[in-house]
């Protein structure tokens, strides 16, 4: 893997870590419904990212939700099934799986 996307990889995991640790916050008072009523699936480069929040599909909402928040301060919706999204998604868990499993 080339530095560069070595560099977008350990970004998009340091994010997915502190936004499930803020949500835990965030969500004391949870809400019991969708966050996301609609979704965008136009390409976000990750340089544009702030935070990356990844809520699975429960008893508050039965969609996946991806929230990102721009540096702009912007919280976005993603589309989940968007392509660019899902390779987003899957490098941070992938990422998340294999520092577990160093540790």
């Amino acid at each position: 893997m080339n530095s560069k996307v070595s560099l977008i990889v350990l970004t998009l995991f340091v994010l997915y870590v502190a936004s499930t640790q803020g949500a835990s916050l965030r969500n004391a008072g949870v809400s019991l419904r969708c966050q996301c009523i609609k979704t965008n699936s136009k390409f976000i480069h990750p340089n544009h990212m702030e935070n990356i929040e990844i809520i699975p599909s429960g008893p508050h909402c039965s969609n996946v939700e991806i929230i990102v928040t721009l540096k702009n301060g912007s919280p976005v919706c993603l589309n989940p099934n968007a392509r660019w999204v899902k390779i987003i998604v899957d490098m941070v868990t992938d990422s998340s799986k294999k520092t577990n499993e160093a540790h």
